[in-house]
């Protein structure tokens, strides 16, 4: 009685596996991609509601200072908000701070036209304007979120239909 693998058994289960992984591989990378989008989505939005809630309850107005131009397409990861109590981040208190590095490979836009987004410090309605973002080799599935002053409302929608969960603009 012989215990174990053949040579013959152990290649052919071999094959089968690497057949399968690379089936798999494609799907689990789309998968990652889609979380790493709803996840900025929702990140972001929670950062603007905070930024929001902060300057409400300060009683004072406050600024979310964008790192990079407006119109300029960022897909590196090196993009940070910083939320402060001041227009001028130089000599301005830093409340928080929102960094991008971990969502390499997604395309960020934004319409801001001060690189900041104001906060009223009495309903803490923001400034109008949008972030819009994507996969950097799929334009097609853009995600936007969308700040509107009146009435104040921050909210996340999919550019051009449904997108990952979030309902079309």
């Amino acid at each position: 009685m012989t215990r174990g693998f053949t040579l013959l058994e152990l290649v052919i289960t071999m094959s089968v596996c690497g057949v399968v992984l690379a089936f798999a591989a494609p799907n689990f990378s789309k998968m990652i991609e889609s979380s790493k989008m709803q996840r900025l989505a929702t990140e972001l939005n929670g950062f603007l509601i905070q930024a929001r809630s902060e300057a409400v309850m300060r009683n004072e107005a406050l600024y979310a200072h964008i790192s990079f131009l407006e119109g300029t397409v960022n897909t590196t990861g090196s993009w940070s908000i910083v939320l402060a109590d001041s227009d001028d981040l130089s000599t301005a208190y830093r409340i928080a701070h929102f960094d991008g590095s971990p969502y390499k490979g997604i395309k960020l836009t934004h319409t801001f036209s001060s690189q900041q987004v104001s906060f009223e410090e009495i309903r803490g309605r923001p400034k109008s304007g949008s972030f819009v973002f994507h996969p950097k080799l799929d334009s097609t599935n853009k995600i936007a979120i969308r700040t509107s002053n009146p009435p104040g409302r921050i909210r996340v929608c999919g550019v051009e239909g449904d997108r990952y969960g979030y309902k079309a603009c």
